[in-house]
């Protein structure tokens, strides 16, 4: 895999599309080296010897036979470029800005990753379209286990796997998933769902920082990492998104049926907005991406692209929009303005 191809991805390999409701599933796992300061206190020389120990170590999970992990500087690339492949969650949000010492390995799939000197020296991702959380933590720990075999991670025999933020002290751990979910917000019902997640450990917010609560995009994540198992906490998570699923689907089914004709109209507008909007802004884009999604299940319309849902959240991003079009200058107006003539050609090669 090359940076062109990381970057120029329309859709992740691993994307499935058999229902809106769940866009993806996300594990993480933080783990820190033996004796060195956590990247954001260390100086240039301590990264630097982190980064060849773990460089070493993947080498020889390569070596070994395992799903091969291509490196990347994140120094290589530009500021629009490493945003992008925050939208894309391969860095985390707000990530430090020593990109010279900070490397991210890839798997062909994109479904693994590996970040060196993020937050913490290392934090493995695993992510899926598929609610088997349990899965990405059995993926996950092979990946840790087989790393760890080259590398002492640093742990207290009291607080577990020490990490940078006292949030993921403990097992290291971090489960997320975001969730379409327009019938429980319309509802109303989605507060009941946010207490329920919050008396097992999880946390119910908005999946975009600059967004209200009244969104249907949404992101489920855990705020529990000491005193628990990470079985636990992946079992806790399956039984969440099962429970979720459902009352979408009985939320979503008692308000289409209530609303049918608005809701079929609004349908409507959004497919017109798209084909013809010669301006559109981020959070308009995700909310037509999201009505179209609806009439696809609706069965009001065929979808003939696969990633078709996927492919338009990915161009409501900035970065995006800047990336395709070789134009990192621009403006908010200027993106508006792209983002639009982006959306126009999507929605004319899916045949609408």
């Amino acid at each position: 895999m090359t940076a062109s191809e990381l970057l120029e991805t329309a859709v992740p390999p691993w994307v499935s599309e058999e229902t809106p409701t769940l866009l993806w599933v996300r594990l993480q796992l933080s783990r820190n080296l033996a004796g060195m300061h956590f990247p954001q206190s260390a100086d240039v020389k301590s990264r630097s010897e982190v980064l060849q120990k773990v460089k070493r170590a993947v080498e020889a999970w390569n070596a070994g036979g395992g799903e091969t992990l291509t490196g990347f500087s994140l120094s290589a690339f530009s500021q629009n470029e490493r945003s992008l492949l925050e939208d894309r969650r391969f860095l985390p949000t707000h990530f430090p800005r020593y990109h010279d010492q900070m490397m991210l390995f890839v798997n062909e799939k994109e479904d693994t990753s590996v970040l060196v000197n993020g937050f913490d020296h290392i934090r493995i991702q695993c992510i899926q379209s598929g609610r088997e959380a349990d899965r990405l933590w059995r993926k996950a720990s092979q990946l840790e286990t087989r790393l760890g075999e080259h590398l002492e991670y640093a742990f207290d025999k009291e607080f577990g796997y020490l990490t940078a933020s006292p949030y993921r002290t403990g097992t290291g751990l971090r489960l997320s998933a975001a969730l379409f979910l327009p019938g429980l917000v319309r509802s109303g019902a989605l507060s009941q769902i946010g207490e329920k997640a919050a008396r097992l450990g999880f946390s119910l917010r908005s999946l975009y920082e600059d967004v209200d609560g009244a969104y249907p995009y949404c992101e489920l994540m855990n705020t529990v990492t000491l005193g628990v198992s990470e079985r636990t906490l992946t079992e806790r998570m399956e039984q969440l998104l099962r429970d979720i699923t459902e009352a979408e689907a009985i939320a979503w089914k008692k308000v289409f049926r209530e609303n049918e004709m608005k809701l079929k109209d609004q349908i409507w507008r959004a497919m017109g907005t798209l084909k013809y909007a010669r301006l559109i802004g981020r959070r308009e884009a995700a909310e037509c991406a999201g009505f179209l999604a609806i009439g696809a299940e609706e069965n009001m319309f065929p979808v003939k692209t696969p990633g078709f849902f996927g492919r338009l959240l990915l161009t409501v991003s900035p970065a995006y929009v800047r990336e395709a079009t070789h134009k990192e200058g621009l403006d908010e107006e200027e993106t508006d303005l792209w983002r639009a003539v982006l959306l126009r050609d999507l929605v004319k090669e899916a045949g609408f």
